[in-house]
């Protein structure tokens, strides 16, 4: 599922996720973060209003859709990427998680995983950058297109 932004659109997500860095960075909030997330496209395809504030935080969910499910946005910008869950998260936190795969100012939703399923410790490897949740595309539920298919 492709999702196309907007220059506009592209602009205001990079400027938000600078500011969040920022002030997360000022705020020594420990950066985590194990792969980029992008989650105004997913919003703009589902009809759900990304948060747009910023202030210290840490972990959390990215959008919460009109049935109270939380939902994570993980990105990369490889084609054959995996989705990432810091070791920290608790299974809890967030329902479902979402791989998106970002191409320019496209992003293409490979799949999604519930948190659940995601957070096991067969899913445990360490990448170089320590250990945490790493799910394969194969492993990821496909969202179904808007034709059916």
């Amino acid at each position: 599922m492709i999702v196309h932004m907007t220059p506009s659109e592209s602009a205001i997500a990079l400027t938000l996720a600078v500011m969040r860095n920022t002030t997360a960075r000022v705020n020594n909030v420990a950066d985590k973060q194990m792969g980029k997330q992008d989650p105004m496209a997913f919003g703009k395809q589902f009809n759900l209003y990304p948060d747009l504030s910023v202030y210290p935080r840490k972990g959390g969910a990215d959008l919460i859709t009109h049935q109270g499910l939380k939902i994570d946005i993980k990105a990369t910008r490889y084609k054959s990427g995996r989705l990432l869950i810091h070791i920290d998260k608790d299974v809890q936190e967030v329902d479902i998680y979402v791989l998106g795969v970002v191409d320019g100012d496209s992003v293409d939703f490979v799949g999604y995983i519930k948190s659940k399923e995601a957070i096991q410790p067969q899913n445990l490897k360490d990448l170089g950058h320590g250990s945490g949740y790493v799910i394969e595309q194969s492993n990821l539920k496909k969202f179904k297109e808007a034709n059916g298919n």
